[in-house]
């Protein structure tokens, strides 16, 4: 095995010089991730009970059950007709401002409120100077697609000082070398890793494999070995073995839900204030719509609305996505009560 790392990482470390580009990047990096998660919890309905990832899709098209029922969703659209290949409406509005030179970054977008947030970067003149032509080039953007249903707020961005203190640093470089010489080794012995991350309080290993991989004795050694020829005190190591069907079933429902969520989210008609999707243990699709469960017409729109889901997720446009997979759907009331 080669020495990857030095003799001593622990007194070495602090001698460490990590490119500086490369540790920008990280924390660039960190900081879109956490900025993006705003809106990837805004997919992700969060539970008490259940981390369920949510999705919902919309098709109406039948007949309704009653004149009541049918004054309710007299003006939603026929959504076959609007499911098209789009680009996500965040992603067309960052790539359209960058495109015409306003220095943003980036746009993000909040649920239930569905408020979309530009940030501006620059000084204050520069902010005023571009913030009119930044709201018209949004709203022109959404009035194209005839979302109604956000707000705009176009505000200047603060300038963000990331600091870090020694133990944090020394913590980063620790794992940029211990990550690498070991998923280096796995690699070269023919591992395949799905994931590494490790932990510092207590510091443990974690590493996803998928869950064909039996050589979980030979994998540890391999670990260990890498630890101990670079003097690095032993590390309780965690194996997560992933069931690979069940990953790719995740990628599919996640494709679906890019399909749908614009259109449903952002049009009024649709009455819909979060979507989202869930796997396990079987697909469950849930919808949760603006009308309350006391409402008398709420729980016909919502068996409807199952209707109209279960038909959108059975036509031919589907099938190669949704494939037989056994599914559930569930609409909640904005009350959050199960009314279908």
């Amino acid at each position: 095995m080669n020495n990857y790392l030095s003799n001593n990482v622990k007194n070495e470390v602090d001698k460490i010089k990590i490119p500086e580009d490369k540790l920008d990047k990280a924390i660039e990096y960190g900081l879109k991730r956490g900025k993006k998660s705003k809106r990837g919890l805004s997919k992700k309905v969060l539970y008490i009970c259940s981390a369920a990832v949510l999705l919902f899709s919309l098709l109406i098209g039948s007949a309704f059950v009653s004149p009541a029922m049918a004054k309710i969703v007299s003006k939603i659209p026929y959504l076959g007709q609007i499911f098209e290949s789009k680009d996500d409406i965040v992603k067309v509005i960052s790539e359209e401002l960058r495109a015409k030179g306003y220095n943003t970054d980036g746009a993000g977008v909040s649920f239930p409120e569905k408020e979309i947030s530009i940030g501006i970067k620059g000084s204050e003149k520069y902010f005023n100077t571009v913030k009119g032509d930044v709201e018209t080039i949004v709203q022109d953007i959404l009035h194209s697609r005839n979302y109604d249903a956000y707000t705009l707020k176009v505000s200047r961005s603060k300038e963000r000082k990331v600091e870090i203190d020694e133990k944090e640093e020394k913590e980063m470089k620790e794992f940029y070398i211990i990550s690498t010489a070991i998923t280096k080794e796995l690699k070269k012995q023919n591992y395949n890793v799905l994931s590494f991350s490790m932990g510092h309080n207590p510091k443990t290993i974690t590493l996803e494999i998928p869950n064909t991989e039996a050589r979980i004795v030979e994998m540890k050694q391999v670990i260990n070995d890498v630890l101990q020829t670079n003097k690095i005190e032993p590390i309780p190591l965690n194996i997560k073995k992933i069931d690979m069907k069940k990953r790719e079933q995740d990628k599919r429902w996640m494709e679906i839900l890019d399909i749908v969520e614009d259109d449903i989210l952002g049009k009024k008609e649709y009455k819909v204030r979060m979507v989202g999707y869930s796997i396990h243990p079987e697909p469950q699709i849930q919808a949760f719509i603006t009308l309350p469960s006391s409402d008398e017409n709420a729980k016909a729109f919502a068996q409807e609305l199952e209707k109209v889901i279960d038909d959108f997720l059975k036509s031919e446009k589907m099938k190669s996505k949704v494939k037989n997979d056994p599914y559930h759907i569930t609409i909640y009331s904005k009350d959050d009560k199960i009314i279908n």
